[in-house]
């Protein structure tokens, strides 16, 4: 009997690991280790290695001045993405090592909360946020805002298909287009944006069985089978923006955010990337994202952490979120610099995500990531990979071992 494609794809989505994770020495490893801080460490943060690293802001280093410590007593431990965050400090529930997570967001904040990782705490200063921003993360300031922007996709004008008009397009110009193939697409399970995407499309075409009224008649999950034959997939927004300015890659559109042309044009006045989101009918739509700071259940310095947090929302720190993370500042009182008018204008910009409400969206998330992997790998002729060299290896040794073991098995 023939192994079937199917039950490849599904031992294929079983072998390969989830997720790596990378100290602030670039050094990479699996989430299973738990690897703890160094001793002499104060206070240790949980964040993605992309935290406001554009052109670059040392805010470890800043808040030892702030908070009169020992200079190199506040370890940051980067990983790729939020969803490495949750993983690793899941993993670490029974003996925390970190004290504060930074970039969980009003997505992520769900498997958080299930998991109980995280504590309450209002900081100080929270009657200077953005009205809308902690009840669309956290009412109960499980986590704070701090920054907060719209999925889109990001484009180089004069390298994409003409046929692209960024002022009428609907998700379904990605295939009826041909655009796909020119695309980049963060994983969901591991990236913040990945996810926001995937929710985006999910609103858009809607979910009958979960009840979600689409905009427009489709299948959400039948589109991603469209798209994966040609689609590009990486685990995190690193790697997307190292293919998307690669110019051997040919992939000059990937998923980020509203504000991303900002980046070229605050430091370079280079105006030669665009956002765009799509237009259902006629409206212009995006996925909003607020991503947030939260202080870890049994944090081992739980003091420290509250001003840390504290601090992530002053101006000191605020004021370094527009030109450093590329997003829009948590706070009233910071001025938005002229080069962002290369973004989106928000207020031009129907939030999707009335289209999924809270409750609905943490009784489907984990089904719609299971019938997301399903599609893609089921819609890809020759297989999804992962971009991992390590598991290319590991699953170019067992694959055989494992084809063999069914085979005997059904033969």
């Amino acid at each position: 009997m023939k192994v079937s494609k199917k039950l490849l794809i599904i031992l294929i989505l079983f072998y390969f690991p989830a997720s790596y994770t990378i100290t602030t020495s670039g050094e990479r490893f699996d989430d299973n280790l738990v690897q703890g801080p160094d001793n002499s460490s104060e206070l240790v943060i949980y964040t993605y290695d992309s935290l406001l690293a554009d052109p670059g802001y040392e805010f470890d280093r800043a808040f030892e001045m702030y908070a009169g410590i020992s200079d190199n007593t506040v370890e940051v431990v980067l990983l790729e993405d939020a969803g490495s965050i949750v993983t690793k400090a899941v993993a670490e529930k029974s003996s925390p090592v970190a004290d504060v997570l930074i970039g969980i967001d009003n997505v992520l904040i769900d498997k958080a909360r299930k998991n109980d990782i995280l504590a309450p705490y209002e900081p100080y200063n929270s009657s200077n946020l953005r009205d809308g921003l902690v009840e669309a993360l956290a009412p109960d300031y499980l986590l704070t805002p701090y920054d907060y922007g719209v999925i889109s996709l990001w484009y180089h004008e004069d390298k994409v298909s003409s046929k692209l008009n960024s002022d009428t397009f609907v998700l379904n110009d990605l295939i009826d287009q041909d655009l796909v193939k020119q695309t980049i697409v963060e994983n969901p399970n591991l990236s913040s944006p990945g996810l926001g995407f995937l929710l985006w499309t999910i609103a858009v075409f809607g979910d009958e069985d979960a009840g979600i009224d689409g905009l427009v008649s489709g299948d959400w999950d039948q589109y991603w089978r469209k798209l994966s034959d040609n689609l590009r997939i990486v685990d995190s927004w690193g790697d997307a923006l190292t293919l998307f300015y690669a110019e051997e890659a040919n992939r000059p559109i990937m998923v980020s955010y509203s504000t991303s042309p900002a980046y070229g044009s605050c430091l370079y006045e280079d105006t030669s990337t665009k956002a765009f989101l799509s237009h259902e009918n006629n409206i212009q739509w995006g996925w909003q994202q607020v991503e947030g700071i939260g202080l870890v259940k049994n944090a081992p310095h739980p003091d420290l952490a509250k001003q840390f947090i504290d601090w992530f929302i002053s101006y000191e720190l605020q004021s370094q979120i527009p030109q450093n993370q590329w997003m829009y500042p948590a706070i009233n009182d910071i001025s938005i610099p002229e080069c962002f008018d290369a973004a989106i204008d928000k207020e031009t910009i129907t939030p999707l995500n009335d289209r999924i409400p809270e409750d609905k969206l943490s009784e489907n998330l984990d089904d719609w990531l299971d019938k997301w992997e399903l599609a893609v790998a089921e819609g890809t002729d020759e297989g999804w990979l992962p971009s991992s060299n390590y598991s290319i290896i590991v699953f170019t040794l067992i694959l055989p071992l494992i084809v063999r073991k069914f085979r005997l098995k059904y033969d």
